[in-house]
């Protein structure tokens, strides 16, 4: 899951600073782009929170499991220790890294049709905060996610040597 989520981390940020490169070709440039950036905004918006809501997913599911798997080897305190600390860590990121870029991708539209007044700043500030936030949530992320491999790896070899010791030869 790490490598998957790597793979398209990378292609979002490239996208991302793609959309602002794009931003101020419109606004400086080529005005006839504003079509494209709105519509890469758009995309990139769905794809952030894709991404985003994959890893959350990932966390659940596999969290799940391995509770089920502690309760069958008997409970393991510190694993979930760890597994919540975890979640705490990602959670809040997965959930506002892609709502604060989305709220950029929204203004962009008001700032576009000019229902903004001079306030089109606004865009640019939610856009840039919601690409810092991405950019610090990515590694975030992505370490949890080889944290989290190397707790199921842990809990799997567990699950190996205390309930069918002799199924398994290595």
């Amino acid at each position: 899951m790490h490598r998957i989520f790597a793979g398209m981390a990378v292609w979002a940020s490239v996208f991302m600073a793609g959309e602002v490169v794009l931003g101020i070709l419109t606004r400086r440039v080529f005005p006839g782009l504003v079509g494209l950036h709105l519509a890469v905004g758009v995309l990139l918006g769905i794809y952030l929170s894709l991404l985003h809501v994959m890893v959350m997913f990932h966390f659940i599911g596999s969290g799940k499991e391995m509770k089920q798997a502690m309760e069958v080897l008997g409970e393991d305190a510190d694993l979930v220790l760890r597994l919540r600390r975890l979640k705490m860590v990602v959670s809040p990121l997965a959930t506002f890294a892609p709502i604060l870029f989305g709220a950029a991708v929204i203004v962009g539209g008001g700032a576009h049709m000019r229902t903004l007044g001079g306030w089109a700043w606004i865009h640019w500030a939610l856009g840039l905060a919601g690409i810092a936030l991405n950019a610090y949530a990515f590694p975030v992320e992505y370490r949890a996610l080889v944290t989290n491999l190397e707790i199921l790896r842990e809990v799997d070899e567990r699950l190996k040597r205390e309930i069918a010791p002799g199924l398994f030869h290595e």
